[in-house]
């Protein structure tokens, strides 16, 4: 279908000549996204400054592709060392000389990205860490170990140093930190505790979202504990054992309950829900330096509590 080449120091190239009849009638920005895994603001915005062509004329995102188009530009790779420090209050759980640990705020993204350039937590960290800029932190991704959604709030672990953050990676990627998440989501779970099991990767036709896959993926295990039965909802407690993309709020789908507010896994939402109601609670593990027990707690955010207490029974 296509033929790239991937130059690693600047740009992804593209020449795509033919075109599967299932992609016929898609909107060029839309097929540019998904053939190449990028958002679609971002295929809009090389159509628009010209990075992309159509038979060797610039084009719009909105025209229609067809068999027999000749679709050649470029997808320039992201520049991070222009990020810069900004002084955006933190609320901070937790820090001492090895680690950072902060409740991120609903809305807030974790690392710039293609549209999120400013106001991230990476910006915030750096100012707090005294760095002015993302060149020169003396650490990888100003030391963030872990991702949290845009609209997911909660706890977030930061290393202060390299040999921490190569620590903390390798206890996330064993499994030695325990992640406890609380949740409201659609629906009434009649079991008190639900093991989800289901390999996850990229939807077949949807190339943004995650699903639960029959062949392929990667192994997803997840634990449910219901908290709470409300009035045609359930405010759960989950554990994911694993740490795939979209996890929990594709395994509570993939069993019918999905998370209230989640529109790209769940149904747009008939209740006044203004956001997904996904919290990061804690985290427990044996601090990597010190060797001692350490829990790490982000109290459940008033809007979930207004949520839960307005739909009891």
């Amino acid at each position: 279908m296509d033929n790239r080449e991937l130059n690693k120091k600047t740009k992804t190239a593209l020449n795509i000549i033919n075109i599967v009849a299932n992609d016929e009638g898609k909107r060029l920005d839309i097929y540019i996204s998904q053939a190449f895994s990028i958002t679609r603001t971002k295929a809009k915005m090389l159509i628009e400054e010209n990075y992309i062509t159509v038979d060797g004329k610039t084009t719009k995102p909105s025209i229609k592709v067809k068999r027999g188009m000749h679709i050649k530009g470029e997808i320039p790779e992201e520049e991070p060392l222009s990020i810069e420090a900004q002084d955006i209050p933190l609320n901070i759980i937790y820090e001492d000389e090895y680690i950072l640990t902060i409740n991120k705020p609903f809305g807030m993204v974790v690392h710039p990205s293609f549209g999120h350039k400013d106001k991230t937590l990476v910006n915030a960290v750096l100012s707090h860490l005294n760095v002015t800029c993302y060149e020169n932190a003396p650490i990888p991704r100003a030391g963030i170990v872990h991702r949290l959604d845009k609209d997911t709030t909660g706890v977030i672990l930061v290393a202060k140093d390299s040999k921490t953050q190569d620590m903390l990676s390798n206890m996330f990627k064993k499994r030695e930190i325990l992640k406890q998440y609380r949740a409201v989501v659609e629906g009434i779970i009649k079991e008190d505790t639900i093991i989800i099991e289901g390999n996850i990767g990229r939807h077949p036709t949807e190339r943004k979202k995650m699903a639960v896959l029959k062949t392929g993926g990667r192994e997803a295990i997840t634990v449910v504990k219901v908290l709470e039965r409300l009035k045609n909802f359930s405010y759960v407690e989950v554990y994911p054992k694993t740490g795939r993309t979209h996890q929990i709020r594709v395994h509570l789908s993939y069993i019918g309950h999905p998370v209230v507010g989640d529109e790209t896994y769940g149904k747009r939402a008939k209740h006044a829900s203004k956001r997904i109601l996904l919290h990061a609670y804690k985290l427990d593990f044996i601090h990597p330096l010190k060797h001692t027990p350490i829990s790490l707690c982000a109290p459940v955010p008033d809007d979930i509590e207004a949520f839960i207490q307005s739909h009891r029974v």
